[in-house]
C-alpha cells in the first residue's frame, strides 16, 4: 500500500513521469498527480521507485507541480552526469556477458546501496541509453564492443546532420530571398561540404521529381526554410549560380555530352589536316561540275550539294553529292566510338551539340564553298521525259561552287533557275504520289534564340520550291542506296512506315485542320534491318545516307555502300547491324525527345513575350467544352474554350489572347476574342 503524500516515479510512453499519491483508490491502485498537471489512476506495481512523507497532497496544485518538477530536474541532472561509457569499459573485460540488476550497477557505481533519487538518475540513464547497455526483463547486459563503435559513429553522424541542419535552412532562407547579384550565397564557414552536397540533392530533385533519393530530404528543409514554390529546386539552383534561367534539364537528366575531350579534339585536327582522303586515285573527279548547296543560315555541317548536266538528247544527269565522312572517320577508332555513342548531332534552338568534332564536321567534311571535298556521289541520269535511265554511286571530289539560302534559292528557281532539276523534283513527288505516297504539307518552323537571348521563330512552306527541291532529291539518293543494299543482300538499315489507318487524301498547300486530321492516322516510321515499303513515300526500298556528318546510321551505310562499291565484302555482318541498332536506339530517342522538348520550351518563352497580347489561330479540332487551336505564327497547338453561341468549325480562323504561359510544364493558355458587340 502507498500512502498519500508519497513520491511515486513510473514509465508511461517511454517517460519516466514524476507523481504525487494523493490518496488510495482501490487496493493495489492509487490516485495521483503527475509532474504535468494531470491527475490519474495508477496500478501499484507500476511505480519504479518512491518517498514516502513527500509532500502533503492537500498543497496548493501549483506547489505540487514544481515540487515534481523540481525532483524530475534533480534527478534528471544525476542521469547526465553518470558516464556510461566508463562504467561499460570497467565492466566490459572482465564481465561482458553477465547480466546485472539495477541495484548492483548502483552499488558498483555509487559504492554504497542507492537511495531512490540515485537508483532514479542511474534508472534514467540506463533506460535510454542506445550506446552501452541494453535491458532484459530487469537486468542490465553490456552491448558488444563492435555494436558499441558503430552506434557511437551513427550517433556522431545524426549529431553532425543535426548541426548542419540548424545551419543549412538560415542559409537556404537567405539564399532564396538574397542571392548575390552573381548569383549563389556564401556557404558558411566549416559547412562548406555541407552546403554543396545539398545542393546536389537538390539539383536530383529538380531533375527526377519524387524519383529523386533524397526528395523526403530536399522537401523537408524546403518547408522549414519557408519555400513553397513548386520548381524552387529548380529556382534554387538558379539563385546559387549553378543553372541559368533557361537550363536544360534534360541534357543533364539524359547526360548528353556536349563538348569533345582535348583528346578527340586533337585527333579530328590530324584527320582533318591530312590529303589522304582527296588524293585517293580511285575518286572520280567532279570538280568541272557547277556544284551549290542549299541551307538554312544556321547550318554549319553541309552535308549535301546538287548538280545538273545537260546531256545530248535533251537528257539531263544529276548530281547529289554527299560529304564522304567515311574517308575520315575509320570504325572502331576512338572518333567512331564517341559518335556512336552521340547517334546524331542535335540542332537545338539555343544550342548545337555535333556528332562529329568542329576540325571535321564544320571543315574538313563540309562541303564549304570554295573547298576541293571528298565526296559520295549519286549521278542519276533521265531522259527528256525524265525517265530515269542509268544510276551509279561513285567516290569523288567535288568543289561547291555556291552556297544558298532557302529563301535565296526560292528567288533563284522562281527567276528560272534550275528549271529542269525542279522540274524533275516536282516529277518525282508526283511519281511517288501516284505509287501511293501520302503528301501532307506541314510548314517548317525554325526557332532560333541568339546569343543576347532574343527568339526569332520563321515559318518555312512545305511545298515552297527550295524545300521540294532539296527533299526531293535526297528522297532519290536514299531509294537508291535502299535498293542497291536490298539487290545485294546486304546487312543494312531500312526505313519503312506502315499505311495510314484511314486513307488521307493529297493536298498541295497546307491546310492546319486537315494536317491535325490526317496525324491522327498516320503510323510512325520505323527503322529495322529488313526492307520494308515506306507507304508515306510510296518507295520499297528506303534506306538514310545523306546526312552522314549529322547521322552515325547514314555514316555505317556509307561505310557498307563503298565496300560493296569496290568489290570487297560487306564491313558489317547482320549480327554488327542488330548489335549497333540497338545501341542506337536510346540515343536517338533522347535526342527526338531533346529537339521537341526545347523547342516547345522557346516557343512558349517567344509567347510568354506576348502575354495579354492577341494573335491568330486556326481551329483544327472541336470538343464539347473546347477548341483545339493553333497559332499561326508558330504551329503551337493548345486548348481555347469556345466562342459563347459562336460554334467554330475545324479550318475557322480565330483571333486568341494569350492569358497564361508556363514554359517549364508546357503549359499555354489562350482564350477567344468574342465578336464585337453591337454597340446599339
Amino acid at each position: 500500500m502507498i500512502p498519500s503524500g508519497t513520491l511515486v516515479e513510473f514509465l508511461q510512453n517511454k517517460r519516466v513521469v514524476m507523481a504525487l499519491c494523493l490518496r488510495q483508490d482501490k487496493p493495489g491502485r492509487v490516485f495521483v498527480r503527475t509532474d504535468e498537471g494531470r491527475e490519474e489512476k495508477l496500478l501499484e506495481d507500476k511505480v519504479l521507485f518512491s518517498i514516502t512523507g513527500f509532500l502533503d497532497p492537500a498543497s496548493p496544485p501549483e506547489q505540487i507541480d514544481e515540487a515534481l518538477r523540481r525532483a524530475a530536474r534533480e534527478r534528471e541532472d544525476l542521469a547526465s552526469t553518470i558516464p556510461l561509457a566508463e562504467l561499460w569499459e570497467l565492466l566490459y573485460e572482465d564481465h561482458a556477458t553477465e547480466p546485472f540488476s539495477l541495484a548492483s550497477l548502483a552499488e558498483l557505481y555509487f559504492g554504497t546501496a542507492a537511495d531512490p533519487v540515485q537508483s532514479s538518475g542511474l534508472y534514467r540513464a540506463l533506460e535510454f541509453d542506445r550506446v552501452f547497455f541494453t535491458r532484459k526483463a530487469e537486468n542490465y547486459l553490456l552491448r558488444g564492443k563492435n555494436q558499441v563503435e558503430e552506434t557511437l559513429q551513427r550517433l556522431q553522424a545524426e549529431a553532425n546532420r543535426l548541426r548542419e541542419r540548424e545551419v543549412l535552412i538560415p542559409w537556404l532562407s537567405n539564399l532564396w530571398q538574397k542571392p548575390s547579384p552573381n548569383g549563389g550565397a556564401a556557404f558558411p564557414e566549416g559547412f562548406e561540404d555541407a552546403c554543396r552536397r545539398t545542393l546536389t540533392w537538390i539539383r536530383d530533385v529538380s531533375l527526377q521529381g519524387v524519383e529523386a533519393r533524397r526528395f523526403k530530404d530536399v522537401q523537408a528543409l524546403l518547408k522549414d526554410a519557408g519555400i513553397s514554390r513548386k520548381d524552387a529546386p529548380f529556382q534554387i539552383m538558379v539563385k546559387a549560380g549553378l543553372w541559368s534561367e533557361h537550363e536544360n534539364l534534360l541534357l543533364h537528366r539524359f547526360r548528353t555530352n556536349i563538348d569533345f575531350s582535348d583528346e578527340l579534339m586533337a585527333e579530328a585536327r590530324r584527320l582533318a589536316d591530312q590529303a589522304e582522303p582527296l588524293a585517293d586515285p580511285s575518286r572520280r573527279d567532279l570538280r568541272h561540275l557547277e556544284c551549290f548547296t542549299i541551307d538554312d543560315v544556321f547550318t554549319t555541317e553541309i552535308d549535301d550539294a546538287l548538280s545538273l548536266e545537260e546531256l545530248p538528247g535533251g537528257g539531263i544527269r544529276v548530281g547529289i553529292h554527299i560529304a564522304d565522312a567515311a574517308a575520315y572517320v575509320a570504325p572502331d577508332t576512338t572518333l567512331d566510338l564517341e559518335a556512336r555513342a552521340r547517334a546524331t548531332a542535335i540542332y537545338l534552338p539555343d544550342l548545337k551539340i555535333r556528332m562529329l568534332p568542329p576540325p571535321l564536321a564544320e571543315d574538313a567534311c563540309s562541303l564549304m564553298t570554295g573547298k576541293d571535298r571528298p565526296a559520295f556521289s549519286f549521278l542519276v541520269e533521265y531522259d527528256p521525259n525524265f525517265v530515269q535511265v542509268h544510276a551509279e554511286m561513285v567516290p569523288s571530289t567535288i568543289h561547291v561552287r555556291e552556297w544558298l539560302s532557302y529563301e535565296s534559292a526560292d528567288e533563284a528557281l522562281q527567276a528560272g533557275r534550275w528549271e529542269r532539276l525542279l522540274a524533275l523534283a516536282r516529277a518525282l513527288r508526283d511519281g511517288r504520289r501516284a505509287a501511293g505516297a501520302v503528301t501532307v504539307p506541314f510548314p517548317r518552323v525554325n526557332v532560333h534564340v541568339d546569343t543576347e537571348g532574343r527568339i526569332s521563330i520563321e515559318r518555312e512552306m512545305a511545298n515552297a520550291p527550295s524545300q521540294v527541291l532539296v527533299s526531293e532529291m535526297a528522297v532519290l539518293a536514299n531509294r537508291i542506296a535502299g535498293e542497291f543494299l536490298a539487290e545485294k543482300g546486304a546487312a543494312a538499315f531500312f526505313r519503312s512506315q506502315e499505311p495510314p489507318d484511314k486513307p488521307i487524301e493529297d493536298a498541295e498547300e497546307y491546310d492546319p485542320a486537315r494536317a491535325y486530321a490526317a496525324r491522327r492516322f498516320m503510323r510512325k516510321g520505323t527503322l529495322g534491318m529488313a526492307p520494308a515499303r515506306h507507304h508515306g513515300l510510296g518507295l520499297d526500298y528506303y534506306t538514310q545516307v545523306t546526312s552522314p556528318i549529322r547521322r552515325y546510321g547514314d555514316l555505317l551505310m556509307q561505310r557498307q555502300i563503298k565496300a560493296l562499291l569496290a568489290g570487297q565484302p560487306p564491313l558489317y555482318e547482320p549480327a554488327q547491324l542488330e548489335e549497333l541498332l540497338a545501341a542506337l536506339r536510346q540515343p536517338l530517342e533522347q535526342s527526338e525527345a531533346l529537339e521537341k522538348d526545347r523547342r516547345t520550351y522557346w516557343i512558349l518563352r517567344y509567347l510568354e513575350e506576348r502575354l495579354w497580347q492577341e494573335t491568330d489561330a486556326v481551329v483544327v479540332a472541336n470538343h464539347p467544352d473546347k477548341h483545339i487551336v493553333q497559332l499561326c505564327d508558330c504551329l503551337f497547338e493548345t486548348e481555347c474554350a469556345h466562342v459563347p453561341g459562336h460554334p467554330l468549325p475545324p479550318g475557322s480562323r480565330i483571333p486568341v489572347r494569350i492569358e497564361l504561359v508556363w514554359p517549364r510544364d508546357s503549359v499555354l493558355r489562350v482564350s477567344p476574342v468574342g465578336p464585337e458587340e453591337d454597340p446599339d
